[in-house]
C-alpha cells in the first residue's frame, strides 16, 4: 500500500480529481485523511462514499476557502489535534478562471485564478510546514495542467497561474530539502471523469453532434486514443505523496496518456 499509515490532507474535494484523491488515497492503506473544500455538502459526501470503502481510514473534513490564510493554517491545525501528524499534502483545490481568451479575460477572474491556484496552494502548504518540518518528514504534490506547455482556448487565466505554481515547485523543493521534506507537481490533460463528461455533454448539445464525436475529438492528441480517468491521475499524485517517491523532488511529472512528451 503506498500510503500505509500516512495521514494525507487534501484540497479542493469535488465531483471531479479532488473526491478520488480521497478515495485512492484510503484505498491505498492511509490511516487518515484530513479534505477541504468550500462545499460542505460535498464534504459530507466525500465522507460517506470513503467511509463505504470499507477501509479502517478515518476521515476529517473542514469547510475551507483556500485563498484564505487564516483558514488554511486552521485547517492544517485541526488536522493535527485530530490524527497528531501530517505525512503528505495534495494542493488540489482549482478555479478556471473562466473559458475566455487570456486578452479578453477580466481582472477579476484572473485574480481568481491566482487567489486559489497559486495563493491557496501556497497558503496551505505554508500551514503545514512548521509540522512537517518538527517530523524531518514530508511530501507536497501541486496539481497543475498540461496547459501550462500545450496552450488550448480558453486556458489562459488557468495555466498562468499554474505555470506560476511550478516555479514555486522548484524553489520550495530546493529551500525545504534540507528538512526532509519534497516538493512535486503533476501536470495533468484531459481526464475522464465527472467534470469533463458534463463539458462534453454541453458540447455535443450545442453543436448538435454525439458526445462520442466530441469525446474522440477531445482524445485525438492521445496516444490510443483514450483520456486516463481522474482515478489515474489521482494515483499519480499519491505516488509522489508515496516513499516509493523518495528520490523524486522538485519535478512536475506529467500525467496525461501520452499526450505530451518531454
Amino acid at each position: 500500500m503506498l500510503l500505509k499509515d500516512k495521514v494525507v490532507m487534501i484540497s479542493g474535494i469535488g465531483p471531479g480529481m479532488g473526491i478520488k484523491l480521497a478515495l485512492e488515497a484510503a484505498r491505498e492503506g492511509a490511516r487518515a485523511v484530513a479534505i477541504c473544500a468550500r462545499n460542505e455538502a460535498r464534504l459530507r459526501d466525500a465522507e460517506q462514499r470513503i467511509r463505504a470503502l470499507g477501509t479502517d481510514c478515518q476521515v476529517f473534513w473542514m469547510p475551507t476557502d483556500v485563498s484564505d490564510a487564516k483558514a488554511c493554517r486552521a485547517f492544517a491545525e485541526a488536522t493535527l489535534e485530530c490524527f497528531g501528524r501530517i505525512d503528505a499534502l495534495v494542493n488540489s483545490a482549482y478555479a478556471h478562471g473562466g473559458f475566455d481568451s487570456l486578452e479578453g479575460c477580466s481582472d477579476e477572474l484572473l485574480q481568481e485564478a491566482l487567489d486559489v491556484n497559486l495563493f491557496g496552494s501556497l497558503h496551505l502548504t505554508r500551514a503545514v510546514l512548521p509540522q512537517m518540518k518538527a517530523q524531518g518528514a514530508g511530501a507536497i504534490v501541486m496539481i497543475s495542467t498540461l496547459g501550462v506547455h500545450q496552450p488550448y482556448a480558453g486556458g489562459g487565466a488557468y495555466a498562468v497561474s499554474k505555470g506560476t505554481l511550478g516555479v514555486a515547485v522548484r524553489y520550495l523543493a530546493s529551500e525545504l530539502a534540507e528538512h526532509g521534506l519534497r516538493v512535486n507537481g503533476l501536470a495533468c490533460g484531459w481526464m475522464w471523469g465527472e467534470p469533463v463528461q458534463a463539458h462534453v455533454r454541453e458540447a455535443a448539445a450545442a453543436r448538435g453532434v454525439s458526445e462520442e464525436q466530441v469525446r474522440a475529438e477531445f482524445s485525438a492528441g492521445i496516444p490510443g486514443g483514450r483520456m486516463p480517468g481522474d482515478e489515474e491521475c489521482a494515483r499519480a499524485a499519491l505516488f509522489l505523496a508515496s516513499d516509493y517517491a523518495s528520490a523524486i523532488n522538485g519535478v512536475q511529472l506529467d500525467a496525461n496518456g501520452g499526450e505530451l512528451m518531454r
